[in-house]
């Protein structure tokens, strides 16, 4: 809590070392020197008297708009303050606190007349998930010599920041269950699309979904991949929290980023009753489809995902490889980063022991390296792996859409 007065020690020590000596002189000296002494000892006590007064007379209000901002939205902050009294106001300061942390506070001086209201409007962009500080820090009114100060009580607002929660028009190719009805086979043997097989002609009474498209263009041919079957179907996705090599800004867009892409895929296999095991830093989290609010509690916890692992999601994957509960033999890394351990794994997907795929938030890749990606798409068509080059979830979403698109289109 701010201190009810606020005083400047040096102004405040000149002052009364200069009191004293006009004192000495006016006392020893006599005449005119007296008075100058009497006129500095006044002044600055109906100074703190107005100051006073303007404190007892002034009156504040704080408006909020948007009260559970998203990730990119705006929060609106209005401030008015009135002199009720019938006499000038002395200084007053105000000081912001204007969104995250690192941002600090800003400050406005003003002074207002007899009865003035002073009005002061900001508007406070949330682009990064976090928490944001919106409000009143510090709120103080000074004699006119800047010595002593008054505060008043201030408050403000604490807002909350989660990732965006993007729909995701599908799985990627040969990942995760769809529960597509046409595809399970007699005896309630459901396909496992996470166990991609091999690639056959295409059959007329097939479901279109299935068709591989690269495979199409390359040789005019329709082609449909084939799963095998497993009981309890599971994805792992390990999202490498390593820091970004870039300035800050481009470091925070790039870490939302691969939340946002990580949250979506975890929400569309869960939606589809897909176990998730999620590889975060060095933990390992099970997302059970039946459990209500697992989902719910991983999203809230993103604001605590700090990017300072100094480990290949590669390494990780390995190491929690033997646990109980991780899905065997289907992985998807989250990265930012053409990591060669992530990229090792991905060129050894076989579609049985091993079924990986790589996700990379391209935004701070440098273009040799987003060559070699693209290089490394085109040898990985139609087997096991895939590599992904996105600039952000949404462009994720937009690349599945036209891979589930229907077989018309």
């Amino acid at each position: 809590m701010s201190s009810p007065i606020l005083i400047r020690p040096l102004r405040v020590g000149v002052y009364a070392v200069a009191l004293v000596v006009a004192w000495l002189a006016g006392v020893y000296l006599g005449g005119p020197l007296l008075v100058v002494w009497y006129a500095m000892l006044l002044l600055p006590l109906l100074s703190l008297a107005q100051a006073f007064v303007t404190r007892i007379a002034l009156r504040y209000h704080q408006e909020f708009e948007n009260d559970h901002p998203a990730k990119g939205e705006v929060v609106g902050f209005h401030l008015s303050v009135t002199n009720e009294s019938p006499l000038p106001s002395s200084p007053i300061v105000a000081s912001f606190h204007l969104g995250r942390s690192e941002r600090g506070t800003d400050t406005q001086a003003f002074q207002l007349k007899a009865r003035e209201t002073h009005t002061a409007d900001q508007a406070i962009r949330c682009p990064y998930r976090g928490i944001y500080t919106v409000g009143l820090s510090r709120f103080a009114v000074w004699d006119l010599f800047g010595w002593i100060g008054f505060t008043l009580p201030v408050f403000s607002r604490t807002f909350y920041v989660y990732p965006r929660v993007v729909p995701l028009p599908g799985a990627l190719a040969g990942f995760g269950t769809e529960h597509a009805v046409a595809q399970t086979p007699a005896g309630g043997i459901e396909i496992d699309l996470t166990l991609y097989r091999s690639l056959r002609r295409y059959r007329p009474e097939e479901d279109a979904r299935h068709i591989s498209w690269r495979k199409l263009a390359a040789t005019g041919e329709p082609m449909v991949r084939e799963y095998d079957t497993a009981a309890e179907p599971a994805v792992t996705i390990c999202l490498d929290t390593r820091p970004v090599a870039a300035d800050r800004e481009t470091a925070l867009g790039v870490e939302d980023g691969v939340i946002e892409i990580m949250i979506a895929l975890t929400k569309h296999y869960l939606d589809r009753e897909v176990p998730v095991s999620l590889v975060i830093g060095g933990s390992l989290t099970l997302l059970d489809p039946t459990d209500s609010t697992g989902f719910a509690r991983l999203h809230s916890q993103t604001i605590g995902f700090f990017f300072r692992s100094t480990v290949s999601p590669a390494v990780v994957y390995d190491y929690h490889r033997g646990d109980a509960g991780l899905a065997e033999g289907t992985v998807i890394f989250v990265t930012h980063t053409l990591d060669p351990g992530v990229v090792e794994l991905v060129e050894q997907s076989d579609g049985r022991s091993l079924q990986a795929a790589a996700v990379v938030d391209i935004a701070a890749l440098p273009r040799e390296e987003r060559q070699r990606g693209e290089m490394l798409q085109r040898s990985l068509r139609d087997r096991g792996g895939e590599i992904l080059l996105v600039e952000s979830v949404d462009t994720l979403a937009q690349e599945l859409a036209q891979w589930h698109a229907p077989s018309s289109a």
